[in-house]
Formats: structure tokens, sequence, C-alpha cells
């Protein structure tokens, strides 16, 4: 594979041909097979070293996995990143004391690929140095989990839960809670580590407890994790303010469901009080309106005539009474 690399990248050197214009090559050449295997978000260098007594031309070339060819770097009396690389900033050129090493700054999946050093010296090509580059995803089973939501009624409280998933990552973590809203930028709100509630020997839970809570603390509060070199979020949780309203209990105190019985009780027995005694009150009136009625009668005497056609009993007197009103 490497006798087919070297063949392939010699038809894309530019201007490294001979007098008689042949590929010119030496197998004399000493040239260094390296394998380096890194983790994403790490640092690396690709080694090159050359005798530096004579003026030569340097490259980088890479060999991605779709066995495709592209020029990184370029050196004779500046420094020139090519293609993908130009004004990348996490590739970096050595060229000091007989070295033309190639820097890589927080590697990518995309940077696993065969690295070729290549010089051109009086129109001789020679292979310095061939790195396989091997990138692996870290997935050490660490992982963050949040509420998506939690509605609190303004003056409320609530607690902020963080799920974290430790896995295979052992070793100190820092936990650090985070703010997001329209009104404010991103800041840090809160950190601590170490303190968590577990729940099993590689998980736990962080909290973040909030009292008195008002508009002006709603937004979406992320928890990072940071551990094993890295810092992962979680989702958020977005914190809303939910309407006041009172809430019926299911059960009911017997002391306040006995003085709320004797409260109706009373409230009933004073109404029927005030109605019987307005009854009564009418009913007196009546008969004083009677009474009154009888003593404004009139009785008046009216003399007996006791002259007749025939003399009647002397003894007996006839008296007539007429009431007047």
């Amino acid at each position: 594979m490497t006798l087919r690399l070297m063949e392939h990248v010699t038809n894309h050197i530019p201007s490294c041909i001979g007098q008689s214009g042949e590929t010119l090559t030496d197998s004399k050449t000493c040239m260094s097979v390296q394998e380096t295997q890194i983790t994403v978000g790490q640092n690396v260098t690709l080694n090159c070293s050359f005798v530096n007594d004579i003026r030569a031309k340097l490259y980088w070339f890479k060999q991605s996995l779709d066995n495709t060819q592209t020029m990184a770097s370029a050196y004779f009396d500046k420094k020139e990143f090519l293609n993908e690389f130009t004004n990348n900033r996490r590739f970096s050129l050595d060229i000091e004391k007989g070295k033309n090493n190639l820097g890589i700054t927080n590697v990518q999946i995309s940077d696993s690929a065969v690295y070729h050093c290549v010089c051109c010296v009086a129109h001789q090509i020679q292979f310095l140095a061939t790195v396989h580059v091997i990138v692996k995803e870290l997935n050490l089973g660490l992982w963050v989990d949040q509420t998506e939501s939690e509605t609190v009624e303004p003056g409320g409280s609530l607690r902020l839960n963080c799920s974290v998933q430790f896995g295979t990552c052992d070793g100190r973590h820092a936990v650090h809670w985070f703010k997001q809203s329209e009104e404010s930028a991103p800041g840090v709100l809160y950190s601590h580590s170490d303190q968590c509630e577990k729940t099993t020997d590689k998980s736990c839970v962080y909290s973040l407890p909030m009292r008195n809570v008002s508009s002006e603390q709603t937004g979406t509060y992320y928890c990072a994790v940071a551990a094993c070199g890295q810092v992962l979020f979680g989702n958020g949780t977005r914190i809303e303010i939910g309407k006041l309203h009172f809430k019926l209990e299911s059960q009911v105190d017997p002391v306040v469901a006995v003085l709320a019985g004797a409260l109706a009780f009373t409230t009933v027995l004073v109404v029927l009080l005030v109605y019987s005694l307005c009854l009564m009150k009418r009913k007196l009136k009546r008969q004083n309106t009677g009474k009154n009625q009888q003593d404004n009668l009139h009785y008046a005497a009216l003399s007996v005539n006791a002259k007749s056609r025939r003399p009647r009993n002397a003894d007996q007197t006839d008296c007539v009474y007429s009431g007047v009103r």
C-alpha cells in the first residue's frame, strides 16, 4: 500500500523532474513510517526531519480515506498552506533546525488520513515521512440529561436537576450552570464539583435550587459537565412563570369543617329568628289596629214616647239603643 501511495503522490508533485525528463527517487533515502492514534479535540504534531545542508522544497500531502490526495503545505522561501488548509488556524508549520513538522490542533474525524512529508532537492523527490493519523471519537459513556421545561408560580420555588452518567470516565469533574435569555448574555451562574445525589455508582443528579422566582429569572438554563478532558452540555431547561391560582386541598381539616358547619347553622338560626320577629311584630300591629277601632264607637240614648192610643202598663218601659259610629 505504501508503494502505491508513493507512486500516486509522486505524480502530483510539481516541477521535480530530472534533466533527461524522468522522475527521480532515491531508494537509499531512509523514510520513517509512523502511526498515531488520537482522540477528537486533542492536538498532534506530525514529525518530519531532513538534512539541512542544501536548499530544498518541502511539502506535506494528505491522502484521505477515499484515496484523494491534497497538497496541504509547501515551503521554500516562505510557509504556505494550500487548498482546505488555507487560513485554517488549526494547522501550523515548524521549519527550524532541519524540521518540517505539521501541527494540528483540536483534531476532527475528518483529519483521519495518511500524511506524506516530501522534499525536492536538485530535482530529486524524497519521501521523508509517512504518518498514519487515526482519530477516534471520545465515547466514554458520558452524557447529560435535563428536563425540557419547568413551570412555577410567581414567588414560588423550584429545583433544576441535571442527571449525569459518567460511564468509564473517572476522576474529578465540575458542573457549571449557564443561563440564556433574550435580556441577558450567557454567563456562569453556579458551579461546584463532586457534590451530587448519587443514583448509582456511575451516575448522579446535580441540583440548582431557586427560590422566590420572578419574571426576571425566566430563560433557559444549561448544565455543563467538565470531565475527562471534555465539556458536555445538556439540552437545557426552560423556566416559565405560570398564573397564580389557588388549589383546593383534597383533605379538609376536621376543626375547620366543624367551625364552618357551626357558622352555617348560626347564620340560618339568625335568619329564622329575624323572620319570626317580623311576623310577631306584624301580628301585634294588626291587634292594636282592631282595638283602636272599638274604642272609637259612640253610644246615644233615645227618649221614650209614652203617648199611645192605648194606655199601657205604667210599669213597662221600652228602651231602644242605637249605635252611631
